[in-house]
């Protein structure tokens, strides 16, 4: 995929989550009107996103966030580590993205428009059905995480290939998962 499509990609994908700021998506609906591949794409993305955004309460971030982000900046920059990042287990933040289902952002490159998270599963929480435009893998750290009829547990690993459907993803005990995917 070239970079004005991996450029196209995320624009419309963050346009669909409501990601951009306001100045962003001014000029993104604008641009809509004009441009159809644009227009196609976050149609497709808004799609894609809906069942994951229905029944879900909006969750404002902690009013701290933005101070702990640029400090956390401002110790990498002072420690002159910049080639790799450190997670602690109680530094980030875990965002609300379904009922029962919290992520953390753990590395997000947005060169190669990847990132890492970890997902928690409260029991009986789930996903609906879903499409993978990029392959995805996924780490069982914890708990039960089901796949269709398609049990894991702790150590299994899973990679939905691009292109391809997942079943209706479920816990039943509730569980922690290592994700690997495009941003």
């Amino acid at each position: 995929m070239s970079d004005d499509a991996m450029d196209i990609e995320e624009i419309a994908a963050n346009y669909a989550l409501g990601a951009l700021s306001s100045a962003e998506n001014a000029r993104i609906e604008k641009e809509l009107a004009s441009n159809p591949a644009l227009a196609q794409r976050v149609e497709e993305w808004t799609r894609r996103f809906a069942p994951l955004l229905e029944d879900s309460e909006e969750v404002a971030p902690p009013p701290e966030l933005l101070s702990r982000i640029e400090s956390a900046i401002d110790r990498q920059q002072a420690s002159g580590s910049i080639n790799s990042v450190t997670i602690r287990e109680n530094e980030g933040d875990w965002i609300a993205i379904a009922p029962g289902i919290r992520k953390k952002i753990l590395y997000r490159d947005a060169k190669a428009v990847k990132e890492a998270y970890l997902l928690d599963f409260d029991a009986g929480a789930g996903l609906p059905e879903h499409d993978h435009h990029a392959t995805e893998d996924c780490l069982v750290l914890s708990g039960d995480f089901w796949i269709g009829d398609l049990e894991l547990t702790a150590g299994d690993f899973h990679a939905a290939f691009a292109h391809s459907g997942h079943a209706p993803c479920r816990s039943e005990k509730g569980c922690r998962l290592f994700i690997k995917a495009a941003a």
